[in-house]
């Protein structure tokens, strides 16, 4: 039996260190993400290690505060609010990346994270109001 806590603290170190191959290695090789800022949702473990790190590149002094973690089996869902700086160039899918703004960034968060049975993620789904974080970083 997988314990949920453990892993959301796992993974919540690995956001911490803001390493994507710590991060990564967190995923199967066949793992999904959908989130609200990737458009299309990113594939297997090397494509959610390069989107991750396109985000630590982007932000740093990254914090992730849990505020409750709901697990059944290898069902997990967490609910987190995560903060950090802009301080890299961030591309928003417009085709000219946003020049860091140096603003720190609040924003609740959903995590909805399926394990399979190695105890890797194989599906997460992200939730937050991305509009809140344009606003934040005076662009919205």
């Amino acid at each position: 039996m997988i314990d949920g806590k453990t892993f959301v603290d796992e993974l919540v170190a690995a956001i911490r260190s803001e390493d994507a191959d710590c991060y990564a290695s967190l995923y199967a090789e066949d793992a999904v993400m959908i989130g609200p800022l990737l458009g299309e949702p990113l594939n297997g473990k090397e494509a959610i290690r390069a989107g991750e790190a396109v985000l630590f590149d982007a932000f740093g002094a990254v914090e992730a505060d849990v505020s409750s973690i709901v697990s059944a089996g290898r069902t997990i869902a967490v609910e987190v609010v995560m903060r950090a700086v802009n301080d890299g160039p961030l591309d928003l899918g417009s085709g000219e990346p946003l020049p860091a703004t140096g603003r720190r960034i609040e924003v609740p968060t959903a995590w909805f994270l399926q394990l399979n049975e190695e105890g890797k993620i194989v599906s997460e789904r992200d939730y937050f109001d991305t509009a809140l974080i344009l606003r934040q970083l005076g662009v919205g």
